[in-house]
């Protein structure tokens, strides 16, 4: 597997989604508009959260989530269900910043490295850790564009 290419693909998809994370306000995180289950401040939450699960939880590394990210920000959490106060943009922004240098560093040399587990995707088998690097760069990419669709719906709020 091409390990620059994929790190630079991970790298350019967080790129964007912190380019655009510096452009929201603690006023418009948390705006949920008609048709979207959640809002911006789960989307940012969600896309880190889903590197430490999907990466690090399943290459068999520590997953380096604060208390609560998981109940706050895992698949299926809605915000509307929220016991605890969530973390401020200011507060996720530096974490989806270092995340980038931290996969680097931990998976450095190690992508066609065999996960004890394979993840099952719909009808992929993730079995290599650069497969779930790729797909979690995919899932980023998905969440990039939601993000943008939130913002235009929060601005035509």
């Amino acid at each position: 597997m091409n390990e620059k290419m994929l790190f630079d693909q991970f790298e350019f998809a967080r790129n964007i989604t912190l380019k655009v994370a510096q452009g929201i306000n603690e006023e418009n995180a948390d705006i949920i508009p008609n048709g979207f289950p959640n809002h911006l401040r789960w989307q940012l939450g969600h896309i880190y959260s889903s590197v430490e699960g999907i990466v690090f939880h399943f290459a068999g590394e520590k997953p380096n989530l604060p208390d609560g990210y998981m109940e706050l920000f895992n698949t299926g959490t809605r915000p509307s269900e929220w016991k605890t106060t969530p973390p401020t943009i200011e507060e996720v922004i530096p974490l989806l910043t270092e995340q980038i240098n931290r996969v680097k560093e931990t998976f450095a040399g190690r992508l066609d490295e065999k996960v004890s587990k394979p993840l099952p995707v719909g009808p992929l088998q993730l079995e290599t850790i650069g497969e779930l690097l790729s797909f979690a760069s995919f899932h980023e990419s998905e969440h990039i564009g939601i993000i943008k669709a939130l913002n235009i719906a929060v601005k035509n709020n």
